[in-house]
């Protein structure tokens, strides 16, 4: 024991010189409590948030703020339980986000709000109480909408009956509820019209006035075949043009207007002939556009129908307006959502799922213990390319425990 004591001391005595600066007490200015720090957003070339519902602790849903130039976090969101996103206003000044919350965290009473966030600052700056229905979806896209002017929201409904809540965030009221029976996923088209999708293959289309208030609703024929080939709900948008793939992977093309909704075009992403190879959409994020080079990206793998929500593996990628399709690259990592920035050269942008083990390591794993086995290890981090060749260039790591939204901002 005296020789063991004897080697602490002299351990001791041999660090103590290199101890004692960080030994003297330094003052460290006071914190200034409720501080808020300005936030720049000119600073940046590129911004994107992407939004995690944080599964299985849904209590807390989050969106992290990104510089995917630099590969840093910027800022976070607390979205309250199992969110379906944020709507990014034009003006750039807010953010909008339709929110649940419960007075004991996970019990108790109920309150669906629609909250109104500073893009300056990141705090809440206003609330507008809707009724408690608002419906928790895993895929995000078309759970809300906003107007043309983006003065109204309209916010999708389950209880398991379907109806859409109408929002004036101008003035900032609750205007109405509207029934919309075998009708979910809403979308904007036209100055005051709102369009959701029906299970028969049909759209009804909701025309609202300048209060919010619906005048009118028009439901156009059965524009696909939601029993052969449906369409999945991750649309993209130009202009009036929506753009929506099914599960085949045949694009549509959609016209939206306060006339109600046609189908314009349709044409094959995923030929025949890859189709035998087994050549499948992805993921829940499955297309990306990239609005003035009229390029089309698509997140694709090799399975059979079925594995259609399943990761991706290669992006796929079109031009839109001689339907044939340019490039191909494969991903660093198997991918779950993609979205692509909006700038003269553009970024694409995945949401990956990194696997912190050798390739091998990964194959033994899959074989005894099947794919539950990588839940328990699995990461996910927004993987960064180059959307004109695909050249993998960053990633941002530690991505929250279920991130599947991407928004350029």
């Amino acid at each position: 024991m005296k020789r063991f004591a004897f080697r602490v001391a002299a351990t001791l005595a041999m660090v103590a010189p290199f101890l004692a600066p960080s030994a003297v007490a330094a003052d460290l200015p006071e914190d200034v409590m409720g501080e808020i720090v300005q936030f720049d957003r000119s600073a940046y070339e590129r911004l994107v948030w992407v939004t995690d519902m944080n599964s299985p602790y849904q209590a807390h849903s989050r969106a992290y703020l990104l510089d995917p130039d630099e590969g840093r976090y910027l800022g976070m969101l607390d979205l309250g339980y199992w969110t379906t996103g944020m709507q990014l206003m034009p003006s750039g000044d807010r953010i909008i986000a339709p929110e649940t919350h419960f007075s004991r965290t996970t019990r108790g009473t109920r309150t669906d709000v629609v909250v109104s966030y500073d893009a300056a600052t990141l705090q809440a700056v206003s609330e507008i109480e809707i009724p408690p229905k608002r419906a928790s979806t895993v895929k995000m896209q078309g759970a809300s909408a906003l107007s043309e002017d983006a003065r109204f929201l309209a916010q999708i409904n389950f209880t398991p009956a379907n109806s859409v809540t109408i929002v004036d965030l101008v003035s900032g009221a609750f205007v109405a509820e509207t029934d919309t029976p075998g009708c979910a996923n809403v979308y904007g088209g036209g100055v005051r019209s709102f369009h959701l999708i029906c299970g028969d293959g049909s759209f009804l289309t909701l025309k609202i006035d300048d209060t919010g208030a619906v005048i009118g609703r028009q439901r156009s024929a059965s524009l696909f075949d939601p029993f052969t080939d449906p369409i999945t709900i991750s649309g993209v948008r130009q202009g009036n043009t929506w753009y929506f793939v099914t599960l085949a992977g045949l694009l549509h093309e959609f016209e939206m207007s306060e006339a109600g909704v046609s189908l314009t075009n349709s044409w094959p992403l995923i030929s025949d002939d890859a189709r035998r190879d087994e050549w499948s959409i992805s993921g829940f994020q499955h297309l990306a556009l990239h609005k003035t080079s009229g390029q089309l990206y698509l997140l694709t793998h090799q399975g059979p129908p079925e594995t259609f929500e399943d990761p991706g593996t290669h992006v796929w990628v079109f031009d839109v307006a001689s339907h044939e399709k340019i490039d191909s690259f494969e991903l660093a990592e198997r991918t779950l959502s993609i979205a692509v920035s909006q700038d003269v050269d553009p970024l694409l942008y995945a949401i990956g799922a990194h696997i912190p083990m050798p390739f091998l390591a990964q194959v033994w794993v899959y074989f005894t213990q099947g794919e539950a086995a990588f839940l328990d290890v699995v990461k996910f981090g927004l993987d960064v390319y180059q959307a004109e060749d695909g050249e993998y260039l960053r990633s941002i790591e530690n991505l929250g425990h279920l991130p599947t939204y991407i928004q350029p901002w």
